[in-house]
């Protein structure tokens, strides 16, 4: 049986800002006497993406390479490899993408936008930095953005695509942590210049790692305070994603994908596998170690859950457990969702939305026109506009009743 997982693998729909040189200052090496100095490798040096071994000592969001990407004249591009923790408190490395605006840098810094990419998929050449030359570049900021100038974009692969081991694909803590350390990261590339303004923008997959990113911040990068946050088409109700897509052939993929994370954050996921997955699911698993999710694989046929994992332990706990957005914090929020969203369902943001207010949190939902695809573009130009405004001052509007 050939299978494609659509359900979210999403393409961005608007074409992300290109760079050009910032006259911040000239890119600097490392010396061998400043052997922590962030390493500078050739554009286009596919060792860029060997993981060092050892891992180097260092802090979470440690810069420990770069390299240029592109360089077509309105603004410049970068590869990134940084330090983060997995959830069993492993240090590992991270690769993501950096765009930096043309130009002199404003007053104060360029702000600073941590970007949450759609799912690609579980294996390493699924990762949206490896892909710049081939596919749309998967950031939450594009030319057609009124205020794409005032931000420096730093979008994380997210663990395990473009790095060590593989992906806790919507494993809410991994995948907020490495949005903020990506945030550290492009704040030390040589002569980039980025004040303490800082916002967050995720869609799909990413909307799920904003949410967990916002909620993470205050602990885990408190030297990053965030003035607001821009969550659009989020794929945050993994519980009911999952228990939908039983016996569902359309969108059991899904589920497939989402037990995968889980099994690669937490070794008795790991170990139960057997027990969720048919013969058919774990085939597709060891498809996706080399395809990504646009991609159609081919599995011995039938269905892929071998029973519902919202009901089977340790898969409820850890489900439940990953679901966004169940505190609330000082960050104001916008929720955006596309009107005729075929792959996350509208309705699933409403909901989103009632257990957010619930919690006491500061947060609007717009619906806006369009197909799932929609959402992006609204998140790179309506939802950065609100940033700004955040950032000017804009009391942040309410749709939570009472």
């Amino acid at each position: 049986m050939s299978v494609g997982l659509a359900a979210v693998a999403v393409p961005v729909a608007a074409t992300a800002a290109r760079v050009a040189p910032t006259a911040a200052g000239a890119r600097v090496a490392p010396t061998a006497a400043d052997p922590a100095a962030p390493q500078e490798f050739a554009e286009g040096d596919p060792v860029f993406y060997t993981p060092p071994d050892p891992i180097p000592a260092g802090m979470h969001g440690d810069l420990i390479r770069f390299q240029l990407a592109d360089d077509s004249g309105r603004s410049r591009m970068y590869r990134i490899m940084y330090l983060s923790e997995t959830i069993a408190g492993a240090p590992t490395v991270v690769t993501g993408l950096v765009l930096v605006p043309g130009g002199l840098a404003p007053f104060g810094g360029f702000r600073m936008l941590l970007d949450g990419h759609g799912s690609t998929g579980l294996a390493d050449r699924c990762a949206p930095s490896q892909n710049v030359e081939t596919q749309p570049i998967p950031l939450g900021i594009d030319m057609y953005s009124s205020n794409a100038d005032s931000f420096v974009v730093a979008s994380t692969d997210f663990e395990g695509l473009g790095g060590p081991g593989s992906h806790p694909f919507l494993v809410g803590i991994s995948a907020g942590r490495g949005m903020l350390d990506s945030g550290r990261a492009a704040r030390q590339l040589p002569g980039v210049y980025v004040g303490h303004e800082t916002a967050i923008l995720g869609f799909s997959e990413g909307g799920h790692a904003a949410l967990w990113a916002t909620q993470l911040a205050a602990e885990w990068t408190p030297e990053q305070p965030i003035l607001g946050s821009v969550i659009a088409s989020p794929a945050s109700e993994v519980v009911q994603r999952v228990h939908e897509s039983v016996g569902n052939p359309e969108v059991e993929a899904l589920a497939v994908g989402i037990v995968a994370g889980l099994a690669v954050a937490y070794p008795e996921a790991q170990d139960a596998l057997g027990t969720v997955l048919t013969t058919s699911g774990q085939e597709l698993i060891t498809a996706w170690n080399d395809q990504c999710f646009h991609e159609s694989v081919t599995t011995s046929g039938g269905a892929f859950l071998a029973t519902d994992p919202t009901t089977t332990e340790p898969f409820a706990s850890l489900l439940a457990a990953n679901v966004a957005g169940t505190v609330a914090t000082p960050t104001p929020l916008l929720v955006l969702h596309s009107s005729e969203d075929e792959r996350i369902p509208v309705a699933q943001s409403e909901v989103l939305l009632t257990r957010l207010c619930g919690a006491g949190q500061v947060v609007e939902r717009r619906v806006v026109p369009g197909v799932h695809a929609s959402g992006a573009a609204a998140a790179a130009q309506e939802g950065v506009d609100w940033l700004v405004g955040i950032a000017s001052g804009t009391p942040p509007t309410s749709s939570c009743g009472g």
